[in-house]
């Protein structure tokens, strides 16, 4: 999706829309895992060996990754530019507007089997699991639970029906 020109009102309820967006589409991983323990959370393997690194840019990744799946874009709500998403079926990526870069803001997966970092948790496993591996120190958005590292790197697992939906790791962005 592409806007131009929206007004003050109009490019409100876009930017309520692409969060909404952001924070409720599917996402997947093939291989999705972080590196390391759960403290170095910020660098999601995909396809089994590609590294994708937050708050870096997204250009290398993208490319040798190749066309993806489903491509969307949208006014960025906070930067000047385009909010990309890249969906490769199995995991999304999605950055945000740096000047002339786009930065990987968020890894989603969603695909069964795939580990959340330093532990066996996966889509599919309950709540319970979740609170027993991560603990009760939890930002809740919505049905996102957010577990924050710093002050601006988290993972999260979406939540329904007492069950992993999808689950990723993102950074908090400020301009």
């Amino acid at each position: 999706m592409i806007f131009k020109g929206e007004s003050g009102k109009m490019k409100r309820i876009i930017c309520v829309l692409c969060v909404m967006m952001m924070c409720l589409t599917g996402c997947g991983g093939e291989n999705g895992s972080s590196s390391g323990n759960k403290n170095d959370a910020f660098k999601a393997v995909v396809k089994g060996n590609i590294e994708i690194e937050l708050g870096k840019s997204a250009a290398k990744v993208i490319e040798t990754l190749g066309e993806p799946d489903k491509y969307e874009e949208a006014a960025s709500c906070y930067f000047d530019g385009m909010d990309k998403v890249y969906n490769y079926g199995s995991f999304e990526i999605r950055t945000y507007p740096d000047g002339d870069n786009d930065m990987v803001q968020d890894v989603c997966i969603m695909k069964p089997g795939d580990k959340a970092a330093g532990s066996d948790i996966t889509v599919g496993s309950s709540l319970d699991d979740v609170l027993s591996v991560y603990g009760d120190k939890y930002t809740l958005v919505g049905k996102m639970y957010k577990y924050y590292y710093d002050e601006v790197k988290y993972t999260y697992f979406f939540i329904m029906d007492d069950a992993v939906k999808y689950f990723g790791y993102g950074i908090d962005v400020k301009n």
